[in-house]
């Protein structure tokens, strides 16, 4: 018998032929579905490509093309899509000009920002027109982790070289690039500083990210304004700044001049704890943080209280006046506009010495540029330590000009520790 395949269609029991053709459709929507999805991939992707290219133009524009948007975007793990400050815009034809760029989240929250600030310091010192305070507030008394101890640690790190310091400093979260500009020119050096801030603390990739941003920002600026500078590369290691204060004699870097001084001295009132940072013989700036201990405190507070009977009891010393003082090196054009304090804002001038609201200052010249050394003792810590502040002072001095090689030294006159 012949079979022209209509048996065999009729042999297919109802059931299975419903089955095959439920599985089509399946088959279809699937495969719909997979196409859709595929074109929402694509969709979303371009969606991405052209967030992320109109953030690189926003930070282009905003920060006068001075650093590179791509490496801006890829701090703190990488994003594609970013707000500018409209109040900020960077400019090579102003003295001082900065961008900050903001991170945005969902759904278009602002979270975290880089921020640049670009200083042009003009040739001739008298046409410039930056002022800066000299005092410090280096512990937080009223948020202090741990009130029984506030000067167990500081509030902000200290300066740490980049390198030997020649190419500038870096701290917890911002670093300071200088191009220093050859004679002839319009401007004595360009001064550029990179911040990150978000809700972790800067990781040491991304530190060594925004040095490379503030070199090239620095290098940039000073090719627009004219000025020749031999800028040195980002060193490969740069270690991590620390808040913690350590014993005195185990601090070294920075603090090293302090050990030597004690130990040849005796300690007797003076701190007991340091916060150091690495020794740069080509930094602009570089600091030592000193102060006294609970139990130091303790010791020392009550022979000073019977002699000031008007003096604060010990309980206000050791969470609201910690005993402290701080020391530190300025050279090039960051000694300029220097100032005491906020309120009476005495000059703290290159070529001069002296001391004013708990500040004592002297200067030298190194490498052939301006140096201030400052040494800020806090109240009542100036009057306790009066008999040892001249050495002290001196021994810093000639630790600090010696390292750089530094001549023309000009120091306060003896009555300038006299006190009122």
């Amino acid at each position: 018998m012949m079979d022209d395949g209509t048996r065999a269609e009729a042999d297919v029991p109802p059931g299975r032929g419903r089955l095959r053709g439920a599985l089509n459709t399946v088959f279809v929507l699937v495969a719909v579905a997979g196409i859709g999805l595929s074109l929402w991939a694509l969709v979303s992707d371009v969606l991405d490509l052209r967030t992320r290219a109109e953030s690189r133009e926003r930070i282009e524009e905003g920060c006068g093309g001075l650093v590179d948007p791509d490496r801006v975007l890829a701090l703190n793990g990488g994003v594609d899509q970013v707000a500018l400050s409209d109040r900020h815009r960077i400019s090579t034809e102003r003295t001082d000009s900065s961008c900050v760029v903001y991170r945005v989240g969902e759904p278009r929250s602002a979270y975290g920002r880089f921020s640049l600030d670009l200083t042009l310091y003009p040739a001739n010192p008298n046409a410039d027109e930056h002022q800066v305070d000299a005092e410090h507030e280096p512990f937080d008394y009223f948020t202090a982790e741990d009130r029984d101890d506030v000067t167990a640690a500081a509030q902000y790190t200290l300066p740490h070289p980049l390198g030997d310091g020649g190419l500038g400093e870096y701290d917890a979260d911002t670093v300071t690039v200088r191009a220093l500009c050859a004679d002839g020119g319009g401007v004595s050096s360009v001064r550029a500083e990179v911040t990150a801030l978000y809700d972790g603390p800067v990781t040491s990739g991304d530190r060594r990210e925004l040095a490379a941003l503030g070199r090239q920002a620095a290098e940039r600026a000073a090719a627009e304004k004219g000025c020749r500078a031999e800028i040195p590369a980002v060193p490969s290691a740069l270690p991590e700044p620390r808040t913690t204060l350590v014993a005195a004699a185990e601090a070294g870097g920075t603090c090293a001049w302090y050990g030597r001084h004690t130990a040849a001295h005796g300690q007797g009132e003076l701190p007991d704890r340091a916060l150091a940072a690495p020794a740069g013989k080509a930094g602009a700036h570089d600091s030592c943080l000193l102060a006294m201990s609970p139990e130091g405190t303790e010791r020392i507070w009550p022979a000073y209280e019977k002699s000031h009977p008007d003096s604060a009891d010990l309980d206000r010393m050791l969470t609201l006046r910690p005993l402290w003082m701080q020391t530190d090196t300025l050279v090039g054009d960051g000694t300029r506009g220097l100032r005491s304090s906020a309120v009476n804002r005495t000059p703290v001038l290159p070529g001069t010495a002296g001391s004013a609201d708990g500040i004592w200052w002297a200067s030298s010249v190194c490498d052939g540029r301006p140096a201030l050394h400052l040494m800020q003792v806090s109240f009542p810590y100036d009057d306790i330590l009066r008999d040892r502040l001249e050495p002290l002072f001196r021994a810093y001095v000639e630790d600090a000009t010696t390292r750089r090689g530094c001549t023309g030294v000009t120091f306060p006159a003896a009555s300038a520790f006299a006190g009122p």
